[in-house]
């Protein structure tokens, strides 16, 4: 997956701090960065689009980010953040309460609140910006955190964490084509946590937006199923087919046409993917979740515009210049 990297090891050490300053505020805003090193900065950054969200791998040592001043606007007015601890210890701070991240650990704010996040040595930690949009109407616990009381709020936080971290390893060799299907499923993940931890405060009460999330997070994870549906999300996510359809009316799609666009999507992928090694256009319909040919061809040719072996060809007459300038 294509990344844009940021570094402060080309210049002096005495530039550094202000380098390092400078990369921050271009991607955080206007966020005051301390450096609590004594050696050279020698800090690292890798920016990640992944669909609605975007992911930030940073490495650095000891500092501190803060905001106080709440004049001015600045770009995560328009986010919460959620930030993943790799190696390292921080303490994040915001209102009243300190909760300290150790490895493992992940922690989910509201930028628009003054904060402070402190990384008392070397760290490597993984930051992603979540656009309000996308938990439409919700209340944020404040610093939510993975600071669970129940069993099973330690084990809903725990996945969550363990598929971030394992995310983090993963992002430079993840495919472009995959951004949109991995943020669902990290939305997905994020949204159960906020329904549990919700349910468990206030009784189970559904939030659309945080269960719109989740509906999308499943149907991804069953996409290749062709037995997926209306009827088997209900009975699965336990609520009414109408609750599903209403859940979704501020949609551009309904939920069964999310379904075919996706699975069209992930074909068009897999086409492009295998373009010069003549895979069956069938085999990869099926594997999809459909289970006729004749009707996949059609729906890939309403909403693509060319059939899916005329978009294989032409996939495999563009691929084939390519290769050849990678051989010489």
């Amino acid at each position: 997956m294509n990344a844009r990297h940021f570094s402060t090891l080309d210049e002096h050490p005495s530039e550094r701090p202000a380098l390092w300053s400078h990369i921050n505020q271009g991607f955080f805003g206007a966020l005051d960065v301390e450096c609590l090193h004594d050696g050279p900065l020698n800090a690292e950054l890798d920016a990640y689009s992944l669909g609605p969200l975007n992911m930030f791998m940073i490495e650095a040592p000891a500092h501190r980010v803060s905001r106080s001043d709440m004049r001015a606007a600045i770009p995560l007015d328009e986010v919460f953040k959620l930030v993943l601890q790799l190696e390292g210890v921080a303490d994040i701070r915001q209102r009243d309460r300190v909760f300290r991240l150790h490895p493992g650990d992940w922690s989910l704010y509201d930028p628009q609140v003054p904060y402070s996040i402190t990384n008392h040595a070397h760290s490597r930690l993984l930051a992603i910006t979540i656009p309000r949009q996308q938990f439409k109407g919700i209340k944020m616990p404040e610093l939510h955190t993975c600071e669970a009381h129940t069993p099973g709020m330690r084990g809903l936080y725990a996945v969550l964490g363990s598929f971030l971290a394992s995310l983090s390893e993963q992002l430079p060799s993840l495919p472009d084509g995959v951004g949109q299907p991995v943020s669902e499923t990290v939305l997905g993940l994020l949204a159960s946590t906020l329904a549990t931890h919700r349910d468990e405060g206030l009784g189970a009460t559904q939030i659309p937006s945080v269960f719109k999330a989740r509906v999308k997070q499943y149907v991804h994870a069953h996409l290749a199923d062709s037995e997926l549906s209306l009827d088997l999300i209900a009975q699965q996510l336990r609520c009414s087919k109408r609750y599903l359809h209403r859940v979704f009316e501020d949609e551009a799609h309904t939920l069964d046409r999310f379904i075919w666009l996706t699975r069209l999507e992930r074909c068009k992928e897999a086409l492009r993917a295998t373009a010069g090694r003549h895979s069956s256009v069938s085999e990869i319909a099926f594997a999809w979740g459909f289970n006729s040919s004749a009707h996949f061809c059609r729906m890939f040719k309403a909403q693509f515009g060319v059939s899916p072996r005329d978009f294989q060809r032409r996939e495999m007459e563009a691929e084939a210049p390519r290769s050849a300038t990678l051989h010489h």
